[in-house]
Formats: C-alpha cells, structure tokens, sequence
C-alpha cells in the first residue's frame, strides 16, 4: 500500500479502470490539496465521470488505488462515504416532492434526527438562495435551480469534500456564474470541492488547481499558477 499524504483530500495513484477491452481511465494519479477548488477538465469521454465514479465508491477500479480524506476506496468505502458528498450529472427522480421534502428526505438517509433537520434545511436552503422557493414543487424549478438544490442535498451531512460531476452543464450563463459563486463560497467556509468540466472556462476564474485527462490519461496537473508557467514556457 501507497503512504496516504496527510495534505491531500484526494489522492489516487496509478488508476485503471477498463470495461471489457476498452480502458476508459489508464493510469491516472491525482494529487487535490485540502481546502483546494479542483477543476478535473476534459473532453465528453475522456474518463472523467468513471474517475468520479471509482473516488465514490460507486465503481471499483480495475487495478490502482485511491484515498478520499485519508480513507481507501478499496477498504473502507463507508469511511469515504460518510467524507463525500456526491453530485452526479443528473438531477434525479425526485420531482414529485416540494423543495424542503426533498432536502428532509436526503438528511433522512443521512441519519440525521428528525429534531434538527427543520434548521438544517432551512439552513440550506438561505445557502443556496432557494428559500423563497421551499414550498413549490421540484419539477417547477428551472435547471438552474434544480442544481442548486442538488447541491444543497450534498452537504445535507456536512461533508470534508465535494465531489461534483459537471455541475454547470446545460446552465445558461447566469446560472453558470451562480454556480461558480456559489462554489467560492463553499470554499471559503473550508470545503474542499473537485469537480469536472468538459469547458476550461469554467474552472480558470475559480480553480486554485487544474488537471486536464484526455483519453483516459492525466496530461497535465496542478496549481493554476504552476500550469500557466508552464504553458508559456512551452510557446
């Protein structure tokens, strides 16, 4: 077993993942700081959901290794669990409830007791900007809002990390920029947050740190400051 580096809220060293003959994540090692906003950026394709998938718990690796808050994806999934909170791609099947019921119910699953969830929600909800919206259903919310809200129900457990897979996709740009914000903020109140995108515009304004993967494969990583060094060391 790898050393796990105390500093880092994620670590993966030598990830492969195939499916069937096609290898869709080839031997990428990740290094994310702790406290760090970390833009994963690369093409539809390039292995970015599969990596997410395998940070989760949700997909177990081919071969490699991974660590989520000094916690193995591999031996203590529950641990990394409990570390994470995930937002995947799309928004879920829950629609037919109002805004705080979906809130109440996903801190339901958490365990938490049925005493603080009023507050907890409620809470949530002024951090995201939905509190005017808490009694209206779901389905009536925009996109923008909806992810928002997705949000929200990640940190429903209050979280080390977030692991959030293209969180601005689909959005108009004002609902891009309040995404982006919004994601400052949880930074500042000490979240670590790594999240995907196949634009790089979407990261560069808020990433302290930046890895590109293409076909499967790491081709660049690390601090925004050190990546522009280096891209205008090699014009």
């Amino acid at each position: 077993m790898e050393e796990v580096i105390p500093e880092l809220i994620i670590q993966t060293k030598d990830l492969w993942k195939n499916f069937g003959e096609f290898q869709a994540v080839r031997g990428v090692s990740l290094s994310v700081p702790a406290g760090s906003i970390y833009g994963f950026v690369g093409p539809n394709g390039a292995g970015k959901t599969t990596t997410m998938r395998i940070l989760t718990t949700l997909t177990r690796p081919t071969s490699g290794e991974a660590w989520v808050a000094g916690h193995s994806v591999l031996e203590d999934r529950r641990a990394v669990r409990r570390a994470i909170g995930y937002m995947p791609d799309e928004f879920g099947v829950y629609e037919d409830l109002r805004v705080w019921e979906y809130l109440d119910f996903f801190a339901a699953c958490y365990d938490i007791p049925e005493k603080n969830r009023k507050r907890l929600v409620g809470d949530l909800l002024e951090l995201v900007d939905l509190a005017h919206r808490r009694e209206d259903m779901v389905d009536k919310l925009s996109k923008g809002m909806k992810q928002r809200l997705s949000l929200a129900r990640t940190l429903a457990h209050d979280p080390q990390v977030l692991i959030l897979d293209e969180p601005a996709s689909g959005l108009d740009p004002r609902a891009r920029v309040e995404i982006r914000e919004l994601l400052g903020e949880l930074a500042n109140m000490g979240k670590a947050i790594f999240f995907s995108s196949h634009i790089l515009a979407d990261v560069e304004d808020i990433c302290s740190h930046i890895g590109i993967i293409e076909a499967g494969q790491i081709i660049m990583e690390g601090s925004i400051d050190e990546l522009k060094k280096e891209l205008m060391e090699t014009r």
